[in-house]
């Protein structure tokens, strides 16, 4: 039975005639006719004259009926993120927008073809979002990120690249539009920053110049792992060239400069007239700091947030061993390699007279295990068991250093002294005491190597005589070198 037969059966059954059957689809015509131009009428609300460019499916360009001037858009549709692009091409010319409309899908479909986002960002877009990835690493902990200190420097490092970029006129420009060439001269525009808080030291070294441009690196490369960027389109950044000198950066006393300086602390500074008792207590707690750290060689970071609970005696001294030195427990948490380690120094009589001073008005402290040896020295931290900080140990070095050389007890000659020379001065001193290397580098948490490399050569014109022993003219006989001394005077 074809369908005709079936309508003309149940036409019957219902006592229907043609006509009225006529009547009813002429109806449903009307009815679905209407609601088509209601619904072309709908969608061409806010956009009219639709075109497909290139004969894509996926892209066309329309103009908006919500704006006056009537300017085209192009929209694109993203299958692979299910997402639809649209953008403004700010004409009224059809065939202007036609031509834009195409440059735009060859572009956007190349960066996916690539593997990149459609969504393009600028240099400072870019640097918001890395300071804020970044921020979610913050620590105290050196080894478990990066501590408060070290992302605010980082912040200043990627911002000369905000500064390089606006100065070369690309402020604006999306990231993978930034010319590759742009990336060579950042290290020299660096170098050529003047410092504003180092008048003594105008110049940033090359060494800081390619650590400021590793940063802006690393940021990059989080762009590239985001797929905001490929590989060939990061800039081509250059470093300049570093000597092979692995000598100490930082200014280092001589041991007799420090053994002066320790003088003028106990004798001068600590009994400073027209001071307050607390200031007083404040200088002589820093005297057992300055004494500690150059016995110790440890970092700032670890003597900080050192416990009383992490020192105790080795059993296995004898008994002047026990009386003299103490085993101070480094943690991995406190310690910038994230390994534990213990360290021996002869620093009893120093903790002694610490918990003589913490005792005395107006802290009136009895220290605790749980203490801190050095704490702030405010009466609420010092109660609340806040350690000191880094600042407040750097301005009370820098006044003693200052208040020194002006008394004539030593002379800078240029040199800045800051809180990691103890660490210096303590592996060099060892090293004259023919302490083995090895026993150095276990006891300051280093290697052997990096002593050999760093140190060893500090000490070469310390040892002059021990080096040049039985050579030459020191290989004359005692009395044959007294009847030369005599008769050069």
């Amino acid at each position: 039975m074809d369908n005709t037969e079936a309508l003309s059966m149940m036409l019957k059954g219902m006592d229907f005639d043609a006509e009225d059957l006529m009547r009813v689809v002429s109806a449903l015509g009307e009815i679905k006719k209407k609601k088509d131009e209601k619904k072309e009428e709908e969608g061409n609300k806010f956009s009219v004259d639709k075109t497909f460019i290139l004969g894509k499916d996926d892209c066309w360009i329309y103009r908006d009926n919500r704006t006056k001037a009537k300017w085209w858009y192009i929209k694109i549709y993203e299958s692979r993120f299910r997402k639809t692009w649209s953008k403004s091409l700010k004409t009224t010319n059809k065939t202007v927008a036609i031509a834009l409309a195409e440059e735009m899908y060859a572009d956007r479909r190349g960066r996916l073809s690539v593997g990149a986002r459609p969504v393009s960002i600028t240099s400072r877009e870019l640097v918001k979002m890395y300071e804020n990835e970044r921020r979610k690493e913050i620590t105290d902990l050196q080894q478990m990120g990066i501590t408060p200190t070290s992302f605010d420097r980082l912040c200043g490092q990627i911002q000369h690249w905000i500064n390089y970029t606006k100065m070369c006129g690309h402020y604006n420009t999306k990231i993978e539009n930034i010319p590759r060439e742009l990336g060579v001269q950042f290290a020299h525009y660096i170098q050529n920053l003047k410092k504003t808080n180092d008048f003594k030291k105008p110049r940033r070294s090359n060494q800081t110049t390619n650590h400021i441009v590793c940063a802006v690196k690393k940021m990059y490369k989080f762009a590239n792992d985001l797929n905001y960027i490929t590989k060939s389109e990061i800039p081509n950044f250059k470093y300049l060239k570093v000597g092979r000198e692995t000598a100490p950066k930082r200014d280092i006393l001589t041991k007799e400069e420090k053994e002066k300086i320790t003088r003028w602390i106990q004798y001068k500074y600590c009994n400073e007239k027209g001071i307050t008792r607390k200031e007083q207590i404040k200088r002589r707690i820093f005297q057992q700091y300055w004494t500690m750290s150059h016995l110790m060689g440890t970092r700032p970071i670890e003597i900080i947030k050192m416990k009383w609970c992490d020192i105790s005696i080795n059993q296995k001294d004898d008994e002047f061993g026990k009386k003299f030195n103490r085993v101070i427990h480094i943690p991995s948490e406190n310690s910038k390699t994230g390994k534990s380690r213990d360290i021996v120094a002869p620093i009893a009589d120093n903790l002694k007279i610490l918990k003589k001073w913490y005792k005395q008005k107006p802290f009136e402290l009895d220290p605790q295990p749980n203490h801190y040896i050095f704490p702030k020295l405010t009466l609420t931290d010092i109660k609340n068991n806040i350690p000191t900080t880094r600042v407040a140990l750097e301005k009370r070095l820098k006044a003693v250093m200052k208040g020194s050389e002006e008394d004539g007890v030593w002379d800078s000659q240029g040199r800045r002294i800051q809180l990691y020379q103890s660490r210096h001065w303590h592996i060099t001193d060892a090293i004259m005491r023919d302490v083995p290397i090895y026993d150095i580098a276990l006891n300051c948490g280093t290697s052997d190597t990096y002593i050999n490399q760093t140190y060893s050569h500090v000490t070469t014109k310390m040892r002059s005589s021990v080096i040049t022993k039985n050579q030459g003219a020191h290989s004359m006989k005692e009395e044959t070198k007294k009847k030369i001394l005599e008769a050069s005077r």
